[in-house]
């Protein structure tokens, strides 16, 4: 996620969800969706088992990789942290750096390593680096910093990243260089060199100008090359996302949309950007269950910024209202809750998450905060911003 962008995000939230953890007790009421709770509601910072932890801090992101393991990418002030929960119930706590630093973004790619944007100090200090499955780490590519490995420099500041199905690194960068500015959609190549895919940086004067030009820039080129696309210095890319084809899916936002995406956009491997849905002031209801089709993706309404795909479903964030799901207890979390785990969950509010299918119809499938799609189940998590505790579970999506 854009580093501007995460302090409106969290400051904008107002979340709580459920799980299933230890069986203490039955849930409140009889409706609502079965959540299985992998981590949270605990007593101990350090547990083992990962519903017996106690989950704290910013969530900067989510992601789960292909064994279903699932990593947290947290900070308390300016520290950043790994949290893994693997498929047997583990936990493991993973530093990152010693010293002051940020992490912004997570990504894992199909051979179980994660990737990482960390900066520290100045934004001139950002890298990307990436955790292989056996625990070593090396920065794969640097601001400005020279090559790590040839032609592994980007000028600029990284603000997205993902990793497609060939396990080459997608990122986006917000560049300035040579009186031009924008962002550009770039690819680490098998053989180490850079390649951008999507994305060219226009002349940049003053913001006052690059602001007026962004309304149009967050929209495909009339050609509909992304190598086209021309952006500028006022719109960023904070989210981005791979599906199983090849096709990188990315959020657009400005400077004036502050947590709110503009637009969803897809590269396509014979490089074509196409737009996939626009934000809204006023959006698609919810409908008063989960899984409901309620419309079309292009009347989604306000986009927040959240952006995950698996198989041919892509989940993105709305919202369209308070943040609290229709009456009816269908929402609710139905499962076996600790004491812990309940008080999190005591009044349900979040971000809309809504799953987008081929045909552009649009569902909602629960409320939180960050989630993220892995097979057939939606990775949620949730917040009691009262206490500050989190809860990590999923939830099966229907056939």
């Amino acid at each position: 996620m854009n580093r501007l962008l995460a302090a409106t995000v969290v400051l904008f939230l107002s979340i709580t969800g459920c799980t299933k953890g230890a069986p203490v007790d039955a849930p409140k009421g009889p409706a609502g969706q079965a959540f299985e709770i992998l981590a949270g509601g605990g007593k101990s910072a350090s547990a083992e088992r990962a519903v017996d932890l106690e989950l704290s801090g910013t969530v900067r992101d989510l992601e789960v990789a292909p064994d279903g393991t699932a990593y947290l990418l947290m900070s308390d002030g300016a520290t950043a942290r790994l949290e893994r929960i693997r498929p047997d119930g583990t936990h493991a706590t993973i530093s990152l750096l010693n010293g002051r630093h940020i992490g912004t973004q997570l990504a894992v790619g199909p051979d179980g390593s994660v990737y990482v944007n960390l900066y520290w100090g100045e934004e001139k200090k950002d890298a990307i680096y990436r955790i292989r499955p056996d625990g070593s780490r090396q920065p794969v590519i640097t601001y400005n910093a020279g090559a790590v490995a040839p032609g592994n420099r980007s000028i600029g500041v990284f603000s997205a990243l993902t990793v497609d199905p060939q396990g080459r690194l997608v990122f986006a960068v917000d560049v300035s260089t040579r009186g031009t500015a924008g962002v550009l959609i770039r690819r680490l190549e098998a053989d180490g060199t850079v390649r951008t895919i999507a994305g060219r940086a226009t002349r940049f004067t003053d913001l006052g100008a690059a602001q007026e030009a962004t309304p149009a820039a967050v929209h495909p080129p009339a050609s509909g090359k992304a190598l086209d696309w021309g952006t500028t210095a006022a719109m960023h890319v904070p989210e981005l996302a791979a599906r199983p084809d090849g096709t990188i899916v990315l959020a657009t936002t400005d400077l004036t949309s502050g947590a709110s995406a503009r637009t969803i956009l897809a590269v396509t491997p014979d490089g074509s950007l196409r737009e996939l849905a626009e934000g809204t002031p006023d959006g698609l209801p919810v409908a008063p269950a989960p899984f409901t089709r309620e419309g079309d993706v292009r009347k989604v309404g306000n986009l927040i910024t959240g952006l995950s795909a698996s198989g041919d479903l892509l989940a993105v964030a709305t919202m369209n209202g308070s943040g609290k799901p229709p009456a009816g207890g269908n929402y609710d979390w139905a499962g076996e809750h600790t004491a812990g785990q309940r008080a999190v969950l005591e009044n349900l509010r979040g971000f809309e998450i809504r799953l987008v299918k081929p045909d552009g119809s649009v569902s909602t499938a629960a409320f939180g905060d960050r989630f993220a799609l892995h097979g057939d189940q939606l990775y949620v998590v949730v917040r009691n911003l009262a206490g500050g505790s989190l809860l990590l579970g999923r939830i099966k999506i229907p056939a």
